[in-house]
């Protein structure tokens, strides 16, 4: 029996309407959740997919999604958005398909191939073309456009059409044409982009007649049964562009061609990228008017998007008729098996998407291949199986000692694999620096994945004892066989000024670790990020926050002391402040800053603290000029602040590794293995973290 015959458990009580069946014209879904097209950079350099694409969207067929819409593909050798787009337009991508789409039918799920052009925004630095209905700089890269000539439109649609055909002898199920946030469709469509005042511009008819005549040459290439959907921006969400009432008369205008038979709902462009793809600071569920207010409007099936979440409101929102079917992408990255815990009632097993941003986005945006911060195995499907664990060779005693996501990890991948494990956390809650970080301004999500890795403990019936501050003598009582030390790390400040380990630091006096060099830092008006954001300090007045970190733990901390009623100035050595933040994160980050009024000061580094006077210096500056001098960073003359109550100083972290160095020189721990894992080895990002804890438990 094949894997589309076989006949599924009734679904959770909880999910059935998201788990009744669905038919987009002759193709029937066995569930209403779709996989949202997103661009992957998993192809290949010479435009080809790759295996990585196959085992990616393998793994979401595999863990019950009904349809996936596979990612942007482009219909022309201009329209690429990067190097790693496969080039649908090539017949010879379809053995590529034949294999993907073979792939995700042995799941009994269909799929779809999305098709697009990236005009004003394809990514391909010039001297490639940017196609645009009119010239102008493209506000959100600043290069200028070629305005298409009619030849170049009718390649265009001569290119749609090849696709189309390629993914039809290829075995996809239908094709998706995207007039969303980026792509040339769009432009045409947009009365800012397209100033035309020929056949294709001035009058709205004019402006769509471009996707019009896409969507009657694809009908022509392939057959009158082949799916045809279109994914549409309803609101550009710019001060410049176009509303909803524009994207719904566009919807409309679709609709009436007859030749389409689904509309995939979408907001935002490259010019607003976080309404795109929205981050934690955008509410959860705050599309779903503009999802309703399609569906009131339209006979055809819609799909639902942006940031469904939690799982109960995709259910909701079928129910109130917001939406036929439910889109789904980050959160599928997140945890293919969504779909499948939902239906045999497994919720609280749903590893969350937090919308972080941080690694899907981020990574992607750098050709380097989707990633998520806490499931390693995005991405990487062909080398890890997140779903199946291969049972240890001897079953032996572990305790992890740090109930922070590595330590958490390490015990969930270790139980998975039949050990015997036990957890040790010093503190009377797990999560580590999760739980500060959760208490961040627009952070709260963050806490989603303590929550999720203290769910799978627990589900694997992992003892977890709290308040336990380990020590060699008590670990040796154990009698374990292995000992993994996951003890995190602290701010790199002096002992008193955000140290929270109550014995000096060994690694500090064997030279193992370096404090940084800046006097001051141990005055009492000092303090760490970590004593600001787990309340043990309480400021007020002006507070300088020196940020040296480049991510999340300066500029919210920054935010949160505002929040708290202090006015707040930020001193970064770096051009930006959240330099290491993903752009469309640190773009809203911005945003409420200054609405918050948070002064921010790049290119000042800090050089010391005194009572009353902190001083600056200019990263950049004249001096030095001669030789080879020109050529190195000289600082600049001091620049004093004089004006603040506190300074909060980010300036880096050191790892809390005294007691994995205690245990391996115990002579009552002799013959027992020693492994840290997490910030305990080198403080890093959670992503960083969290895989090598998934590595670890693999070894034990």
């Amino acid at each position: 029996m094949t894997a589309a015959a076989v006949k599924p458990a009734e679904p959770a009580p909880a999910f059935r309407r998201l788990f009744s069946p669905f038919r987009i014209r002759d193709v029937a879904l066995k569930n209403r959740i779709v996989f949202q097209p997103h661009f992957t950079a998993l192809g290949n350099l010479d435009g080809m997919g790759s295996d990585d694409h196959i085992a990616y969207h393998e793994a979401r067929a595999r863990g019950g999604t009904a349809l996936i819409v596979f990612e942007s593909q482009a219909v022309h050798p201009t329209g690429k958005m990067s190097r790693r787009f496969v080039s649908a337009w090539d017949p010879t991508v379809i053995p590529f398909y034949r294999q993907l789409t073979a792939s995700v039918h042995a799941h009994g799920t269909r799929i779809f191939g999305q098709l697009t052009h990236g005009g004003h925004t394809s990514l391909e630095r010039p001297p490639h073309l940017l196609w645009a209905p009119s010239q102008m700089p493209e506000p959100s890269s600043h290069f200028s456009t070629k305005a298409m000539d009619v030849e170049d439109i009718e390649a265009t649609i001569a290119g749609f059409a090849a696709s189309a055909r390629n993914a039809l002898d290829g075995g996809f199920d239908g094709v998706e044409i995207k007039v969303a946030h980026d792509g040339l469709l769009r432009s045409f469509a947009s009365p800012f982009f397209n100033r035309r005042t020929d056949g294709y511009g001035g009058s709205f008819e004019n402006r769509m007649r471009f996707t019009v005549e896409v969507l009657e040459a694809i009908k022509r290439a392939t057959s009158d049964d082949f799916p045809v959907g279109v994914r549409i921006c309803l609101d550009e969400f710019t001060t410049f562009g176009y509303g909803l009432d524009y994207g719904l008369r566009m919807a409309d205008h679709i609709e009436r061609t007859g030749c389409v038979d689904y509309l995939n709902a979408d907001a935002g462009s490259f010019s607003s990228y976080w309404m795109e793809i929205p981050p934690a600071a955008v509410t959860a569920g705050s599309f779903r008017g503009l999802n309703a207010a399609l569906k009131k409007q339209s006979k055809l099936p819609v799909v639902a998007f942006g940031r469904i979440a939690p799982p109960r409101l995709a259910e909701e929102m079928l129910e109130a008729g917001d939406a036929d079917l439910i889109g789904f992408a980050r959160q599928l990255v997140a945890d293919p098996e969504t779909p499948e815990k939902l239906r045999r009632g497994d919720a609280h097993l749903v590893r969350p998407c937090i919308a972080c941003n941080d690694a899907c986005i981020y990574q992607v945006g750098q050709e380097k291949g989707i990633r998520c911060i806490h499931n390693p195995a995005a991405g990487r499907e062909r080398q890890i199986d997140d779903t199946v664990f291969a049972k240890a060779p001897k079953r032996r005693k572990i305790i992890i000692v740090g109930g922070g996501p590595a330590g958490l990890k390490t015990a969930e991948i270790a139980a998975r694999r039949g050990h015997d494990v036990t957890l040790l956390e010093r503190w009377t809650l797990l999560g580590g620096q999760i739980r500060l970080a959760a208490r961040q301004p627009e952070h709260q999500l963050v806490a989603g994945v303590a929550e999720h890795l203290e769910a799978m403990v627990r589900h694997l019936g992992v003892p977890i004892r709290l308040g336990i501050d380990a020590t060699p003598e008590l670990l040796a009582g154990e009698n374990a066989d292995h000992i993994v030390v996951a003890t995190g790390s602290e701010p790199n400040l002096p002992d008193g000024a955000g140290r929270s380990s109550e014995q000096r630091s060994e690694a500090l006096e064997l030279g193992r670790q370096v404090r940084p060099e800046i006097p001051g830092l141990d005055l009492p008006f000092v303090h760490s990020g970590d004593a600001v954001m787990s309340g043990a300090v309480s400021l007020s007045g002006k507070v300088l926050v020196i940020d040296n970190n480049g991510h999340w733990e300066g500029a919210g901390t920054a935010e949160y002391l505002a929040d708290s009623g202090c006015g707040v100035e930020m001193v970064t050595p770096d051009m930006m402040v959240g330099g290491d933040i993903e752009s469309g994160t640190r773009t809203l980050f911005y945003r409420r800053a200054a609405i918050k009024n948070i002064s921010i000061r790049p290119g000042l580094a800090l050089k010391k603290i005194a009572p009353g006077r902190v001083t600056l210096q200019p990263v950049f500056s004249g001096a030095g000029t001669q030789g080879f001098g020109r050529y190195l960073l000289v600082a600049g003359d001091d620049i004093l602040v004089e004006d603040f109550d506190a300074v909060v100083a980010i300036i880096g972290r050191r790892s809390r590794e005294d007691l994995y160095h205690r245990c391996r020189a115990s002579p009552l721990l002799t013959g027992v293995k020693i492994s840290r894992v997490g910030d305990a080895v080198a403080p890093r990002l959670l992503e960083s973290n969290i895989a090598e804890a998934h590595q670890l438990g693999l070894s034990l």
